[in-house]
Parts: C-alpha cells; sequence; structure tokens
C-alpha cells in the first residue's frame, strides 16, 4: 500500500470518527422528541435548577426540567399548590387544599413525575423526562385539571 493510500485511509477514518462523535445519542434524540411534542402541545419546557424543596438523587447536568401550562397574564391569582412524589411512590400533599387534591385522578404517567406545583399564572409538573412523547397528552391533560380546578 503507498503511503498516499495510507494518509487517505487515516484522513477518512479521522474524518468519520469527529462526524460519528458530533451525533446525538439515542437519549439526546429521545429528549429533543419528548421537548418538542411538549411546545406543540403548548407546555412552557425549561430545564431549571433543582428548587430547595427537591431531595433526590443528584442530577446528571443539575438541571431538572419543569414544564408548565400558563393561564395567561391577566390571570395570575392562582393558589399555590404543590404535591410531591415520595421515594415509596405515594403522593403527598405540601401546600393547597387537602378535599381538592383527593379530588384529582392521576393518569398511569403521573409515576414518572416528581412533584406538580402551581403558583402565579402556571401550573407545573417536574420531572427528568424519562417518558415518551405519547406520554405528555395525559400529563396535559391532568395539568389542564389542576388548573381548571385551581382556578
Amino acid at each position: 500500500m503507498s503511503a498516499l493510500a495510507i494518509a487517505l485511509l487515516v484522513v477518512v477514518a479521522f474524518v468519520w470518527g469527529q462526524w460519528m462523535m458530533l451525533r446525538p445519542s439515542a437519549r439526546d434524540l429521545n429528549l429533543m422528541a419528548l421537548r418538542t411534542e411538549g411546545r406543540r402541545l403548548g407546555f412552557h419546557v425549561r430545564l431549571l435548577p433543582p428548587p430547595e424543596w427537591y431531595h433526590g438523587p443528584r442530577l446528571s447536568g443539575g438541571l431538572l426540567a419543569c414544564y408548565s401550562l400558563l393561564n395567561g397574564d391577566d390571570d395570575k391569582d392562582l393558589p399555590y399548590f404543590r404535591a410531591l412524589r415520595g421515594d415509596d411512590g405515594r403522593w403527598e400533599l405540601h401546600y393547597g387544599t387537602p378535599a381538592f387534591w383527593e379530588r384529582v385522578t392521576l393518569p398511569e404517567e403521573a409515576a414518572q413525575l416528581i412533584a406538580l406545583e402551581a403558583k402565579g399564572n402556571a401550573v407545573s409538573f417536574w420531572w427528568t423526562e424519562k417518558g415518551t412523547p405519547a406520554s405528555l397528552v395525559p400529563l396535559q391533560a391532568l395539568l389542564q385539571t389542576l388548573l381548571a380546578g385551581l382556578r
């Protein structure tokens, strides 16, 4: 093999290796699909530092996903509400009206959530984004139910 062919082979291998490193991982592709679907469904998708009440495992990247439905700028009078899912999977109401919380029916997809929260003009759920884009539809319905009940 000539020196030119070897040099060409090394250059092609280097370029191909760099191109392969630039491709997003399967997890990144899933996150992109999840966030795109969330925005399409009307969620305000944010990655935020964990709130002071979060005591779960340390997060890679240090950020926690918060998907919110906004109530509109004129209606900023939602009562503060927060329910957290414990390590045992049971939900605990930390702030809000117990009678209202008892009427809320959680979908199966709520097992993926860390917390439900309402404040100001938004109702939100916090999670580690381990669901699928299809799991967002029942979660959207849950937030709309919470929003309607808190108004």
